[in-house]
């Protein structure tokens, strides 16, 4: 757990998803909900590693991944820094997400098919996430 600047991030530091992927998946749920709007520039990586209690390569590792997504961007303006894009710079829905997102929701959907559950209860389900926040982050994100 960590504040850096007015950005909140909770981390698992026991949990199966490596630290990184829960930063940068916590990030783009900012993005997603609105909290962390275009052209809000991150904390360095230094100083978000030291507000969570991780190590640099740890959060450099999230940037990094976030940029190559387009998730973040460079700042271009002479300073340093990394930076939430305009929406139309935003990445889009490629092949290789949607690879990702049939691949991880089978492995949910036969799992629930094993439990008993049926269509209509794995689809409202799948829809009740998606209109979710979708982040615990709430209002601490600016």
């Amino acid at each position: 757990m960590g504040e850096a600047g007015s950005m909140f991030i909770e981390l698992d530091v026991y949990g199966d998803i490596p630290l990184h992927e829960q930063i940068a998946h916590q990030i783009i749920a900012g993005v997603a909900s609105g909290s962390l709007k275009p052209g809000k520039t991150l904390p360095s990586a230094k100083k978000l590693a030291s507000a969570l209690r991780v190590k640099s390569t740890i959060v450099h590792k999230a940037y990094n991944m976030l940029m190559d997504e387009g998730f973040l961007q460079e700042r271009y303006d002479g300073r340093l820094g990394v930076l939430v894009p305009a929406p139309s710079e935003m990445p889009r829905v490629t092949e290789g997400y949607l690879d990702r997102l049939t691949k991880q929701l089978r492995i949910l959907a036969v799992e629930g098919r094993a439990r008993g559950m049926s269509e209509a209860e794995f689809s409202k389900a799948c829809i009740s996430i998606y209109r979710s926040d979708l982040t615990r982050m709430g209002d601490s994100l600016e």
